[in-house]
């Protein structure tokens, strides 16, 4: 294409733009503007300096212009015309690829936690407000949010370059959106491909693993108390995050900004010592999750006011609870499992009446189980296996109607008569009293579990009669009456456990014959396993080295 001879005017290139100001500080507002209008005019100093050092050759006329008879401006024009066309064609050539890779790659970049950089700085202005915004919630400042090897970096420039969404610098949730991706780029790979994972072109309240409320009703649950509400607070506020295994051992600091989050699952993700001291300005938290970490201090568990399902199994915890523990009112879950933690548990949690779940299996906690827990009527569970606890079962338990879980395996020191108030508790399903030291009779009141799959009395000291009334727990799938003194003949009512799978009944003062209708329940298999001591049994229908 040839241009028109009659008009080849040249024009200068028009000024960069002038940047606006943005919605954070002018301070901030001033520092990026200056950044970035240095990092311009040292590019372009940069190329007068290579034209002026004759490092970029004038390209020679072409043939066809270079006659005698055409004027020399028009021979300048045509060179001009036909550059422009070469480099518009170049152009095409190279754009166009690239950003078909580029946008390959996208989700690849952020998935995978590498910055993406871009090859040009095509919106100065965009970058230095959003920057402006963000730098009022990156608790490092403008070093940590400049610093291009930090997520803080690897965030805003994927805010203004590569997020799909292309927020506006004054939308109210870019701060939010930004935190998130603070704490996502240092994690690991996130492996879903669901149109929902960390930093697609949705929404942050619909990424995976992320919970939000309506500003409306986190208002109304909140009123004024301590909350300043303004335009900037997001209209969808993050209320929850699961984290597992996603931050490798590091908890930034931004974390504590989502300061609306009421549920927090930590699980799984080496985190070493002690919790980050940020964390526990989360006051708002009501679940917190910290099991299967390396964690060993938690003194400031108590900063939580609002607690009500806490976590900490499976850590490095040693010696007694922290005396801010005592601040935990409000707790329905308590999960300590698998520490080394000491002292008189129900001396800290015995005024802790809203609790549903107490797990302190596998501890080495001591102390008597106190006659409070009657006041604890919304207890299901209650898992104390493998600790230090002594006495015996108060009476006061019969109040615990709802209770479906109790085990207190493994405490050698629990000792005293079986109350046969726990045949009450006719919501049960799951009774381990194993490997304790009972003594006395098996309440006949278990027969009124109708609900019970499994009971365990193994190894205690237990005596008398087996009663017949246990063949009315018909649910009962699995019965271990071993490593006892019961005495006497087995019951033929326990034919009647039509769900009865597995029969442990060995090593007793029993005598007589297996009776006929607990056979007939192997024989038809639904009683698949019965062990018994055939030296004092007649069992024909018996198996292992126990039968001989």
């Amino acid at each position: 294409m040839i241009m028109p001879e009659e008009d080849c005017s040249l024009h200068e290139p028009s000024g960069r733009p002038t940047e606006k100001s943005s919605t954070g500080s002018k301070d901030d507002q001033s520092y990026y503007e200056s950044a970035l209008a240095a990092k311009l005019a040292a590019e372009d100093a940069a190329e007068d300096d290579r034209v002026e050092d004759g490092n970029t050759p004038t390209p020679s006329p072409p043939p066809e212009l270079s006659a005698a008879n055409v004027p020399w401006y028009k021979q300048k024009c045509r060179v001009i015309s036909i550059a422009v066309v070469l480099a518009m064609v170049v152009a095409v050539a190279v754009v166009v690829p690239l950003a078909l890779i580029q946008d390959g790659d996208k989700n690849d970049a952020v998935n995978s936690g590498a910055p993406e950089e871009p090859t040009s700085r095509k919106n100065p202005e965009r970058e230095a407000a959003i920057a402006a915004r963000l730098v009022l919630v990156t608790p490092g400042g403008n070093e940590t949010l400049m610093e291009p090897s930090t997520p803080q970096y690897r965030a805003l420039q994927w805010l203004v370059y590569d997020d799909e969404m292309e927020l506006d610098p004054a939308a109210d949730h870019l701060q939010q959106r930004y935190l998130l991706m603070v704490i996502h780029f240092p994690s690991t790979k996130y492996a879903s491909v669901d149109s929902r994972q960390w930093g697609s072109a949705v929404h942050e309240c619909e990424w995976d693993e992320v919970q939000c409320e309506d500003k409306m009703n986190l208002m109304y649950e909140y009123g004024q108390d301590g909350v300043a509400w303004t335009d900037d607070t997001p209209q969808r506020i993050v209320t929850g995050l699961t984290l597992r295994q996603r931050l490798g051992g590091q908890i930034h600091e931004e974390l504590s900004l989502l300061s609306f989050l009421q549920y927090l699952d930590l699980e799984n993700n080496k985190l070493v010592g002690s919790l980050p001291s940020h964390i526990y300005e989360l006051h708002k938290l009501k679940t917190l999750f910290l099991s299967q970490n390396q964690l060993s201090n938690v003194d400031d568990i108590g900063e939580f006011k609002h607690l009500e399902h806490l976590s900490l199994s499976m850590n490095n915890f040693k010696g007694p609870l922290p005396a801010s523990f005592e601040s935990l009112k409000h707790l329905k879950t308590l999960d300590l499992h698998t520490n080394e933690f000491t002292g008189d548990l129900f001396q800290v949690i015995n005024d802790f009446e809203s609790l549903e779940t107490i797990d302190v299996a596998f501890n080495d906690f001591s102390g008597t189980l106190s006659p409070l827990i009657g006041n604890m009527t919304n207890l299901t569970t209650i898992l104390l296996g493998n600790n230090q606890f002594s006495g015996g079962i108060p009476e006061e338990i019969q109040f615990c109607k709802l209770l479906q879980d109790l085990s207190v395996e493994a405490n050698h020191d629990l000792d005293g008569i079986i109350p046969a108030v726990l045949g009450q508790l006719t919501s049960l399903v799951f009774l381990n009293l194993s490997t304790c030291s009972f003594k006395g009779p098996l309440p006949a009141s278990f027969g009124n579990l109708k609900k019970l799959k499994f009971l365990d009395v193994s190894f205690n000291n237990l005596d008398g009669a087996l009663p017949k009334e246990l063949g009315n727990a018909t649910s009962l799938t699995t019965l271990g009456l071993a490593y006892n003194e019961f005495e006497g003949l087995i019951p033929s009512e326990f034919g009647s456990l039509t769900n009865l799978k597995e029969l442990v009944i060995q090593n007793n003062n029993l005598k007589g014959v297996m009776p006929q209708e607990i056979c007939t329940l192997r024989q038809e298999g639904i009683l698949t396993s019965i062990t018994a001591s055939c030296d004092n049994i007649d069992c024909t229908c018996c198996d292992g080295s126990y039968c001989n």
